[in-house]
Formats: C-alpha cells, sequence, structure tokens
C-alpha cells in the first residue's frame, strides 16, 4: 500500500500544527496535529482492510476472440471486471497490457474502448473492449492485468495484478505449399509408427487361443464363435518415436519473394512435425542451422513447453550472414573477437559503439568446423543410441554434403525424412525459363530419387504448388515428364 500526494499534503499540515504549537508554545496545536496523524493512521487500518477484500473478491477476467490467427488480422480482446457489493466503496482502475511488438485499435462498436476499466465507488461490473494484430508470427502471452485501487479520501493506493492473461498464436498466411515426390503430393509424410511388440493399439495384429491370464475384453467373439474355441485379439502395439528436427537457416534459404522463401517454406513444413509430435506426445528435440554451426536447440522433451519452444523457435527463423571468401571471413572473425575481447570491460561511449560493430550478430549454441550441416547431424545422431528419426529440412544447393549429412543420419539403424527446397521452383523466372527451370527440376528429382532408394530414408519435396504445376504443365507432354 502506497500513500499519494493528498497524504503528503495531509501529513504536512499536520507538520505545520507541530512547528506552530512548538513556537507559539500553544499546546492546542500540538492536539492538533496529534489528531491529524490519529485520522492518518485510522484510515490506513480501514483502507488496509478494505484492499484486503478487495484482492480476495475482484474478479477480473481478460479473453481473446480466439488462441489462433493470422499475421496482420486483428483479435478482439475483452477485459472484464466484477466485484461483489462489500468492496464496491473502493473506486479502481483495471488496464490490460499487450505484448511487445503488438498493436492495438479501437473498433467502432467499442465506444471510448481504451485499454483500461474504470469502476466509481457504487459501481460492481464493467468491461472493455480492443483489437489486437500481430505484425509478426509467433506466439504472444498477455501480460495479467493490472489493478490500481484508492480509499474515497484519495490518501492510499495499491497496485497488482490480477485475472486471467490469454496467449495467442500468430500464423504466417498459409503457403501454397507441395509436398511430395516428382510433383506428386505426398499426405502423410511425417510417417506411421509402430513397435515391433504387439500391445494396446488399433490395428488388429493376430488372432490367437486364449491363456489363462488373458484380459476378457481382449476376446474375438467372431472367431470364438465361427472356431468353436475361445480366441484373442492381439493388436499392433503402438510406441512413442524420438524425433530429431534440424532446420537449415544459413543465407541459401533466403532465395525466393519475400514471404515466400524456401525459408519460409521450411519454417512451414518444421512447424508441422512439431504439432505432428504434439499431437502424437512422442518426444522431439529442434537444432537450427546456421552458417558457423548449430545456431539453437530445444532438447527432446514431450511437455507442452517443450513444443511451444520449438514453435517459438521455428517462427523467429532469419536467414544467418554467409560469405563466399572462407578465409577472409576466418581472418575478420579472428580480428573482430580480439577487438571484442579488448574492449570487454570498457563502460565508454566509443566502446559501447564500436562493440555493436565487433560483437557476434549470430549466437551459436555449437560452432563446427565441417560442414554445419553435417556436423548438426552428427552431432544429434550421437545423442542418439540407436534408431530414432532424424528429420532434415534444407535445400538441393550442395548434394555431395548433403549425400554425407544423409548418410551419417542413417547411423546406428536410425531412420532419416530429408525434405528438399528446390532452388530451380523459387528463383525468379520468366515465361521463357520454363524450360531451363524444368531441367533443372529434373536434375532435382533425379538425385531426390537417389536419396528415396536407401530403404531407411525418405527424400520428398517442398516447393510452391503453383510454380511445380506451371513448370510440369510447361513440359506435361514430352517423354521426359517426371510425372
Amino acid at each position: 500500500m502506497d500513500v499519494t500526494s493528498r497524504w503528503w499534503a495531509t501529513a504536512g499540515s499536520g507538520l505545520v500544527f507541530v512547528v506552530l504549537g512548538v513556537t507559539a508554545e500553544r499546546p492546542i496545536f500540538l492536539l492538533a496535529a496529534a489528531g491529524v496523524g490519529a485520522w492518518l493512521v485510522g484510515v490506513a487500518a480501514v483502507t488496509s482492510r478494505a484492499f484486503a477484500r478487495l484482492d480476495d473478491r475482484l474478479t477480473v477476467e481478460c479473453d481473446a476472440a480466439t488462441a489462433d490467427t493470422f499475421v496482420d488480422t486483428g483479435v478482439s480482446v475483452t477485459l472484464a471486471v466484477r466485484r461483489p457489493p462489500s468492496t464496491a466503496a473502493v473506486p479502481l482502475s483495471v488496464r490490460a497490457d499487450v505484448p511487445v511488438g503488438t498493436e492495438t485499435s479501437v473498433g467502432a462498436d467499442h465506444g471510448t474502448g481504451n485499454r483500461t476499466v474504470v469502476l466509481e465507488p457504487d459501481e460492481l461490473e464493467a468491461e472493455t473492449a480492443f483489437d489486437v494484430s500481430f505484425p509478426i508470427a509467433g506466439r504472444f502471452a498477455f501480460p495479467a492485468p493490472v489493478v490500481v485501487a484508492s480509499d474515497p479520501l484519495g490518501l492510499y493506493r495499491v497496485r497488482f495484478a490480477r485475472g486471467t492473461a490469454p496467449a495467442v498464436t500468430a500464423r504466417p498466411r498459409s503457403l501454397d505449399i507441395h509436398v511430395g515426390r516428382g510433383g506428386e503430393p505426398v499426405r502423410n509424410a511425417y510417417g506411421e509408427h509402430r513397435s515391433d511388440q504387439p500391445g494396446p493399439g488399433v490395428t488388429t495384429r493376430e488372432i490367437r487361443q486364449y491363456v489363462p491370464g488373458d484380459s476378457v475384453r481382449r476376446i474375438d467373439w467372431k472367431a470364438t464363435a465361427r472356431l468353436a474355441d475361445i480366441y484373442i485379439r492381439e493388436t499392433e502395439g503402438e510406441t512413442d518415436r524420438r524425433t530429431a528436427l534440424i532446420v537449415d537457416h544459413r543465407d541459401r534459404m533466403a532465395v525466393g519473394s519475400p514471404g515466400e522463401t524456401m525459408l519460409d517454406y521450411a519454417r512451414e513444413v518444421g512447424i508441422g512435425i512439431v504439432r505432428t509430435a504434439a499431437d502424437r506426445t512422442d518426444p522431439i528435440g529442434v537444432d537450427t542451422v546456421g552458417r558457423d554451426g548449430v545456431t539453437n536447440a530445444v532438447r527432446s522433451r514431450t511437455t507442452t513447453r517443450t513444443y511451444a519452444r520449438a514453435e517459438t523457435l521455428l517462427y523467429g527463423l532469419t536467414p544467418t550472414a554467409d560469405s563466399d571468401d572462407s578465409g577472409s571471413r576466418t581472418r575478420s572473425a579472428t580480428r573482430a573477437r580480439e577487438l571484442a575481447d579488448r574492449l570487454d570491460g570498457d563502460d565508454g561511449t566509443f566502446a559501447r559503439v564500436l562493440d555493436a560493430y565487433v560483437s557476434e550478430p549470430t549466437q551459436y549454441a555449437a560452432r563446427i568446423r565441417e560442414d554445419p550441416l553435417v556436423g548438426s547431424v552428427r552431432r544429434v545422431r550421437n545423442r542418439f543410441e540407436t534408431g530414432g528419426l532424424i528429420v532434415i529440412v534444407t535445400s538441393d544447393d550442395e548434394p555431395t554434403k548433403l549425400r554425407e549429412a544423409v548418410k551419417t543420419a542413417i547411423g546406428g539403424g536410425g531412420r532419416v525424412i530429408v525434405f528438399l527446397t528446390p532452388r530451380c521452383l523459387f528463383e525468379p523466372t520468366g515465361p521463357t525459363d520454363l524450360d531451363a527451370a524444368y531441367d533443372r527440376y529434373l536434375e532435382f528429382e533425379r538425385f531426390r530419387r537417389d536419396l528415396d532408394t536407401h530403404p531407411r530414408v525418405t527424400a520428398l519435396e517442398i516447393a510452391p504448388e503453383t510454380r511445380l504445376d506451371s513448370v510440369l504443365a510447361h513440359r506435361r507432354e514430352t517423354p521426359t515428364a517426371v510425372r
């Protein structure tokens, strides 16, 4: 509980009475000062009890119209406040704050519609509504509304957070995405995963004769009636599959129109895999690959927080800076680190400005000397004892290194799914370039098929569906057509 400026003014008048009483030697002024002090203490005691009742009985609800929306689409948020009559003497206001990076606006049907609800004495409930839009994709958690209450005389004030706080996930506009093989879509890219052992499930594995100890609920009554003996239905056991998702966000993934780059399509596929794993309660970890190694890592878990962190990480991915001159880059990076070390601990203005230029713009969870993708796959494979599924989302820029990454991933008996973005389907081309784009797509398709021949490797393409259809339609009648 805090005091207000009015309290200080009142206390100041009491101090004036004390000064007058001492200087004029008039005890009446000292009695007046004592009266002011006693009155302030009495009001504080009454107000403290009133604030305690308010804190216990106030109801604040802040709700969003939906938990999922698209970027730049407004979501209506309603702030409602209710209190019982026993706390009606306390004036209060409740303000709903919004997450950083969002924009607010007031609809025509919301009146004055700011983000604050004010309850005057004797008012028991009120509400307001406002619209929030999300310029970028991601998960936005709203802070809890803040309550500010004061006593009727305006001497004391209290501030506390109270009520529900919604969370909204803003998703990018749906992309015209195709996932498949040779232009043909694949619906269940993540794949089924069954155990080699019988167990609880829905798919029938076999029927066998009843033995003592079998559950009566597993009796196959049709088979029992047909075979004149008691038979048990064994079902296909289901198992959680440990998955590691590796997403490439190096500079090469920036190819494409704004909002429709290879990284945008890779992000969409990655998020889809995370959501599928969450639906099946599969443990999943995520590693993102930058120019020099692993930029971010989410450890494999089955918690709701893990799935949310993985989605948020993928939403925030941007292409890392790249360089063609690795030797020059190494020398520059070494020199920059030396300067950064020399500036460490210097709080001067010059040092702060220079530090912004020599510090590393991308923070890496692990730096890798070899090819970043190959090293990241090896790092993940070393965490897996045996088996497991590694999902790689990258481009077709370096086939040789990608083969090495896939070879590393299938070590230890694991499975691999590779999602490839064909550069030829993302680069801007005109109608006269469709022949060249088709030839490059055929070359990509041969590479994809070669990867797909291994029994534990599934290689799929990610591409803009409209663009792919136009390239294939242009050469549909040729004998070398993919379809």
